[in-house]
Parts: structure tokens; C-alpha cells; sequence
């Protein structure tokens, strides 16, 4: 139990404690929506076109759906904060994974891939695009916004809270996660076999990855796929900015994830002077690649939403819904489902001799 005391010392001091404050601000905010308060962040206006399931109802409906959330969620949270094992705690943990899924499926949009997508493109080509920076501040600092960051926030608490209590309950250390049962023999096996699955996952990313830019970049050209045959469509020039702008962002994301299977992405390279042979941090990594993923999938969801629903997608193709852009959108969920695997499996290989519980061998320079 020594183990599963350090694994609840761990992730789960800050995880548990967070989770139960993030589901308490839920259910104050819920309130607060309902009293007139707060704005709140519903806008039946958009649709469900970025997938925000909650859009398509009354904004009761999303209010009463974020204080249950916040209810079941402060019962789970009390639960891992006070009793580190147990049937109770091991529901609770599961209950937990459960929660962290409902808030990408339900409260999360893609509008969160709007957020970090256009922010490199802000930075880098605001200066092209009057009024863009503005607009895009504005854009961040709304009710919705802020509310689609504090359901990632939740999302992230709530899958390490889970993860954590997980890792209690089976006497694993709360960082690494290996058991006391670990041997130098079994740890080059399991390195390979994440290698392997990082490659094909990694393969698959960059595949769906230049999906969306297929259809961008042709329009330096004149050529606008999916948008009416290219009649009658030509993009003004910040449209043309944005649009390149992206497609480049996801074009340089195809080269990072490559870093997750490639030599230069454990060591840094020799051209980055300064830090060149150094280890890069596992975090560096895994932190943003992990944020990007939950992005995609956000949005992505709402392709398969949308042909079971039998509505089609509006809000995000210029000129209209089609067949070519629900393909681009169903490729980001795709994308960032494999991306997520690739990410899960880098941070796997990467894992060196634990400072928490003193497992593990040193990390392979090559690996």
C-alpha cells in the first residue's frame, strides 16, 4: 500500500482536489446562468454545426445540464479525496474516466480548435487581417469561450483524477504507474511494443492531417474544392490568409508528430542551437500534443453527429455544407484520435527511472 499512498501523493493531491473545485464552479455557474447573473454561453445561434450539442437546446437545458454534472462530479471528487481505496473509490475512479469523456462529447466544441488554431495565425498574420486581432480578442474573452476553455480544464482534471485513482487502487506508482512487480526484463518489451504503435498511430495522424489542408491549399491557385465547383467563390483576402493560415498550422503539426517516433523528437536537434543533444522534456511534448488532440476530436464529433442526426454540417464550410468538407472534419476526428494513441504511447517510451517510487531503467538515448 506504500505505493498507493505515493500514487494518491502524486497526481491525485492536485487532480482530486481540482476536480471537486471544477465541478463546484459548475454548479455555481449553472446557477448563476439560470438567476440571469452570469451570460450564459449557450448560443442557439450557432448551431451544432462545431458540434456544441448544447446549442441545440434551450439554454435551461445546458444550465441543468452542467448542475447535474457538477453534482455527480462533486460526489466522485469527495469520494477519491477522502478514501484513497476501496469498492467506493474504485467506482468513483471509473465514474471519473466516465465524466472526463461526457464533457468532450457534450460541452466541449470545436470552437476549441478555433482557439488554438488561430492563435499562431493571429500572431504570425494579424498584421494582414484588419481588425483581426481585435476580433479575435474579443472572440476569447466571451462568455463562450471562456466557458469551452473551463469544460478542457475539466476534461484534463477529471481524466488524471481518473487515472490517478486508477493507479491507487491497483498499487501503482501515481507518476509512472508501474507496479511493484516491475523487472528490468519486462521494461524493453513494453518500450518496442509502444514504439510500434506510436509509428502506426503517428502514420495514421499525419494521413488525416493533410486532409484539411488538400482542400486549402489549392486555393492559391484558384482552385476551391467542395465549394460549388469553384463558381461564383473567390476569397477575399483575409479569408485567403486565414484559410492558408491554418492549413499551414496543420501542415507543421504533420512534421511535429513525427517527432513522437523520430530520434530528434527524444534528443533535440543539432541545428536548435543552444539546446541541440539535449533531452527534451517528455512534457514539452506531450502537454501540447495531448491539448491538440482533445481539440480535434471536439470538433471532429460532429460529422458523426451530424449523419445520425441526419442535419449536415453549416457553420464551418464557406459556401455551404458538403461531402468534401464533412470528409475534412471526419479526418480531425480521426486525426486526433490517433494523435492521442501516438501521444499516449511517447510518453510510455519515454519512461525513465521513476524519482517517485525508483522503478524503471534510465531512458535510451535512441529510443
Amino acid at each position: 500500500m506504500a505505493v498507493a499512498a505515493k500514487a494518491r501523493t502524486d497526481m491525485g493531491r492536485w487532480a482530486f482536489p481540482g476536480a471537486l473545485a471544477w465541478s463546484a464552479g459548475a454548479a455555481l455557474l449553472s446557477l448563476a446562468w439560470s438567476a440571469g447573473v452570469l451570460p450564459h454561453p449557450f448560443s442557439r445561434e450557432d448551431g451544432v454545426g462545431i458540434g456544441a450539442v448544447l446549442n441545440a437546446f434551450d439554454p435551461a437545458v445546458g444550465s441543468a445540464f452542467m448542475l447535474a454534472l457538477g453534482a455527480l462530479g462533486a460526489v466522485c471528487a469527495t469520494v477519491l479525496v477522502r478514501a484513497p481505496s476501496g469498492v467506493a473509490a474504485r467506482a468513483a475512479s471509473v465514474t471519473a474516466l466516465l465524466l472526463a469523456g461526457v464533457i468532450v462529447l457534450v460541452p466541449l466544441h470545436g470552437a476549441l480548435l478555433t482557439l488554438l488554431g488561430y492563435t499562431p495565425v493571429v500572431i504570425a498574420a494579424g498584421w494582414a487581417v484588419p481588425g483581426l486581432p481585435a476580433s479575435y480578442l474579443e472572440y476569447v474573452t466571451s462568455a463562450e469561450s471562456l466557458f469551452l476553455l473551463y469544460s478542457a480544464l475539466g476534461a484534463v482534471l477529471w481524466g488524471v483524477g481518473g487515472l490517478a485513482g486508477l493507479r491507487a487502487q491497483r498499487g501503482a506508482c501515481g507518476v509512472c504507474g508501474r507496479t511493484g512487480d516491475w523487472s528490468a526484463e519486462r521494461e524493453e518489451p513494453v518500450r518496442a511494443a509502444a514504439l510500434r504503435t506510436g509509428r502506426i498511430a503517428v502514420a495514421v495522424a499525419v494521413a488525416a492531417s493533410l486532409v484539411y489542408p488538400a482542400i486549402r491549399v489549392p486555393w492559391i491557385f484558384g482552385v476551391y474544392p467542395g465549394l460549388d465547383g469553384g463558381q461564383g467563390f473567390t476569397p477575399d483576402p483575409g479569408t485567403l490568409t486565414i484559410g492558408l493560415g491554418l492549413a499551414s498550422g496543420a501542415v507543421g503539426g504533420a512534421v511535429l508528430m513525427l517527432g513522437l517516433v523520430q530520434r530528434w523528437g527524444v534528443r533535440f536537434p543539432g541545428w536548435m542551437v543552444g539546446l541541440a543533444g539535449r533531452r527534451v522534456p517528455v512534457p514539452v511534448a506531450v502537454v501540447p500534443a495531448s491539448l491538440v488532440a482533445l481539440a480535434l476530436v471536439s470538433l471532429g464529433k460532429v460529422v458523426p453527429a451530424a449523419w445520425l442526426t441526419g442535419s449536415f454540417l453549416t457553420a464551418q464550410a464557406p459556401g455551404g455544407a458538403n461531402l468534401v468538407h464533412e470528409a475534412a472534419f471526419a479526418a480531425m476526428l480521426l486525426w486526433g484520435a490517433a494523435l492521442a494513441v501516438a501521444t499516449a504511447a511517447y510518453a510510455i517510451r519515454r519512461r525513465a527511472e521513476c524519482s517517485t517510487c525508483g522503478e524503471g531503467d534510465p531512458e535510451a538515448v535512441g529510443s
